[in-house]
């Protein structure tokens, strides 16, 4: 579940600043028995005006819980008070992966409970082609991928919402993918999109989650600093550090 996150800077823990030529190494570790039990890291030095349309970085799986939640996402904000969040799930022994997001009322449940689909197909549409989250087949200890980008800007036309049974009027998104790609030969590459009214990514975090009878502490993952482009740059751009949360 999607959480809306206090920059508070009192609630920040240990830093990080590393060089570009690093950037691929997954050696930030989350979990487990990491010293520092934060289970999320935000990223700085990126200006603030910066319109971001590509975010990728590495992951490594070495742990799970056998029982309950094991989630190892991407987050992405838009500017639109939109947000959406990707990457390989354990759920009790069932592996899958997830790409989808809605609009932020405060984070958390609320969140969830407090939809409106018809104003937020506005805004954000996930499912497309295929559910949030599906199964699919991934390893631990194995190295993945994980990026998000801007397609292209597709204008829908009016109708009934398949899922949510509500009329949307005509109106013009972009397409946002989430790509979840394996160093190693051998295992399967999952793709998945979503439209979204915004046409950049404003920030973007990496976390690992826990729940629903399983903890952080049962599981443990290896991220890598991410490197990001930008609408006025194809070159690869990395944060000047990080910080835990």
């Amino acid at each position: 579940m999607r959480k809306t996150f206090s920059l508070v800077v009192a609630a920040l823990t240990v830093s990080g600043y590393a060089a570009a030529a690093s950037s691929t190494v997954p050696d930030l570790g989350i979990g487990g028995d990491e010293a520092d039990a934060h289970t999320h890291l935000r990223f700085e030095g990126i200006p603030k005006e910066t319109k971001i349309i590509y975010v990728s970085t590495h992951l490594i799986v070495d742990q799970a819980a056998p029982v309950g939640l094991n989630f190892f996402a991407v987050q992405v904000n838009f500017p639109n008070r939109t947000w959406a969040h990707g990457g390989p799930q354990v759920n009790s022994g069932e592996e899958k992966a997830n790409w989808g997001g809605l609009v932020n009322r405060g984070g958390g449940s609320k969140d969830y409970q407090e939809v409106d689909w018809q104003k937020d197909l506005l805004l954000i549409e996930c499912g497309v082609e295929k559910p949030n989250t599906v199964p699919w087949k991934w390893a631990r200890n194995c190295e993945y991928t994980l990026t998000i980008e801007r397609g292209q800007q597709v204008h829908l036309p009016a109708g009934t919402n398949d899922h949510f049974h509500v009329l949307v009027p005509e109106r013009t998104m972009w397409e946002w993918k989430l790509t979840i790609q394996p160093i190693d030969s051998g295992h399967e590459t999952f793709h998945s999109q979503l439209y979204d009214s915004a046409d950049h990514i404003s920030s973007f975090y990496v976390w690992n989650e826990a729940g629903y009878g399983s903890t952080s502490k049962q599981q443990h993952a290896k991220w890598s600093l991410p490197t990001y482009r930008t609408e006025d740059s194809a070159a690869d751009q990395v944060p000047a550090g990080w910080k835990r949360f």
